[in-house]
Formats: structure tokens, sequence, C-alpha cells
């Protein structure tokens, strides 16, 4: 995670319904990674990032821990509450839940169910090249060890969850300007040299 933006991106994420993180995280990994079986695990934190997500975006403001437990949480018997239940998160981590086979295929639980690791299914192809490509890191200088990242164009359309979480610096927007600039040139000076092969 690059910021705070992108930490409640993932909060927000994990605690979408599974329809709806699916459609995100397949732009974003191969694989989810949960804590499970109780004591410190990722149920227990699920309060903390229902809050982080709530952070940003529309629906912005401060969020009282006794507003999150009645919308988002167990009650004293282990139940979840609605919003709970159809969770990403609840999902993944409580062996109350199941995940669809045609979102994530469960790969890993460890000896002791601690850990839980599930393959994202139909990951998208397009997006992974894309987040691999180094023009698209927001590096200050090449090879730097400064890189804010940026998520894939395709997620733009998913407003209801992802928010935006990094502005452009301005040492990469002039970066950006002048490969842009370069390759307007580079294009004109081949347009122009078949031109000439054309006339000869």
């Amino acid at each position: 995670t690059w910021n705070h933006e992108h930490i409640a991106n993932l909060a927000r994420t994990m605690t979408a319904t599974e329809e709806k993180a699916h459609r995100v995280i397949r732009h974003l990994a191969d694989y989810v990674l949960v804590w499970s079986g109780g004591g410190a695990d990722d149920m227990a934190k699920s309060p903390h990032l229902f809050r982080i997500g709530k952070s940003i975006g529309h629906d912005t403001g401060t969020v009282d821990m006794h507003e999150i437990q009645s919308k988002f949480g167990v009650d004293q018997y282990g139940r979840p509450t609605p919003l709970m239940a159809q969770s990403l998160l609840y999902k993944l981590v409580s062996f109350q839940g199941s995940v669809s086979a045609e979102r994530f295929e469960e790969v890993y639980t460890s000896r002791y169910r601690k850990v839980r690791i599930y393959k994202v299914v139909n990951v998208s192809e397009k997006s992974k090249r894309w987040a691999a490509d180094p023009a698209n890191r927001l590096c200050d200088a090449p090879g730097s060890w400064y890189c804010p990242g940026q998520y894939p164009p395709a997620l733009a359309k998913f407003t209801g969850i992802i928010k935006p979480a990094y502005t452009m610096p301005a040492f990469h927007r002039k970066q950006q300007e002048e490969r842009e600039k370069q390759e307007q040139l580079e294009a004109q000076r081949m347009a122009d040299q078949a031109a000439a092969a054309a006339a000869a």
C-alpha cells in the first residue's frame, strides 16, 4: 500500500459484497491472503477496516465504533450483521461463510487454519500487463525507489468502491508530457521519411 487512500480503497473492497469486490480485485491481484482462526485475525480487525474505508469518498465522515458494530460486526453469539455476512472479508475468513468458485478458489489453508489463500479467478490480463509496464509507474527518476502506485484504467468505472487514491505528482506529469511530445515528434519523423521514400 502506498498511502492512506489506497489502504482505504482496499478496505472498501474487502468490506464490499463478494460480487462487487471481485469486479475490482480481478484488476489488482492474482491472490488474496487472509488471517483467520480467531484471536487477532482479519475478522477482529474488520471494524477498523470498515472505519478506514468510510474515511474517503462521497460518504466520508466520522464513524463511531458503536455505529460500526451495529452495521458491520457480529453479536455476542457470533452472528454477523447482514452487511458483514455479505462481505467478501467474512466469506473469506469465516468458516461459516463461503465464496463462489467462479470468483475465488481456495488454494491453501495452513495446518491450524490461521492463514488462508485464495486464487482470484478470471484475472484481467489487460490490467495485469498495464500494471507491469514500467511506463505506468509514477517514479521521480528512472530506477528510483520512490514509485507511488496508480490504478489500471479499467478501475475508473468502479466509482462506488474505488475512490481517487493518488494525484499525479508534478514531476511525473512533466515527464509524461515530455514523453508524449517525443513520441509525437518520432511519429512525425517516420511519417516524413515514408512520404519522402514514396515520392522518390
